[in-house]
């Protein structure tokens, strides 16, 4: 069908030749293998696993966010909105929000959804220009769930806000194509107050960092 969805290179001279990839490409060099991938968002080259390999050139791992960062007052109104995503006896659900940019501008919708106290399934709309897909934990810090690693499966920025009420946290990893690495909320935002960023805080084995 598409003998370039997926594809692999093994890098033995100093420069990398265009991505030749419409998903993403391996590419074996001297440190191990690393995943490549680039669209509209991100560009990519990321270490899968780390290893010696004898005769190959060395790669330095990059991620380029190829927009400008997102505006930290997009978070904040996030966190309002998410602290009145609110249960008949006051507990929270969680809430789902999508930060697109359309070339010109950024902004966040709340797709229709249906939330509970532990879990919020919502559609995906204008998934071309969908950069990062948010969601709250209400009352519980900012973790991955089981069900976040099933659903996470395309090429974006992905997100995850808790303890609303106390201290607000947020977690970002970059998501290709079921491949997850850890980032700080620092490389997609311009500001992130009030929320503390637990980037590096607890180890993710299945996890690399950027």
């Amino acid at each position: 069908m598409f003998n370039n969805l997926v594809t692999y290179y093994v890098h033995r001279h100093k420069l990398l030749p265009p991505n030749s990839a419409l998903a993403y490409q391996y590419v074996l060099a001297a440190a191990g293998v690393y995943l490549r991938a680039e669209n509209r968002f991100f560009d990519v080259l990321l270490p899968l696993a780390r290893c010696p390999v004898r005769g190959l050139a060395p790669l330095e791992p990059h991620f380029h966010l190829k927009v400008p960062r997102l505006p930290g007052r997009l978070l904040a109104a996030v966190l309002v909105d998410a602290r009145q995503a609110r249960q008949p006896d006051g507990g929270l659900n969680e809430a789902l929000y999508h930060f697109h940019h359309d070339g010109a501008r950024v902004y966040v919708t709340k797709p229709p959804q249906q939330a509970t106290a532990t879990g919020v399934l919502g559609a995906e709309s204008n998934v071309a220009g969908l950069l990062l897909d948010l969601h709250s934990h209400g009352a519980m810090r900012a973790f991955w769930s089981a069900t976040d690693d099933a659903d996470e499966q395309g090429f974006r920025a992905y997100g995850v806000i808790g303890r609303l009420d106390t201290r607000p946290e947020i977690r970002l990893r970059l998501g290709v194509y079921g491949y997850r690495f850890p980032l700080p909320a620092a490389a997609l935002f311009d500001g992130t107050a009030p929320f503390m960023d637990t980037y590096g805080c607890e180890k993710q084995s299945a996890e690399r960092k950027i």
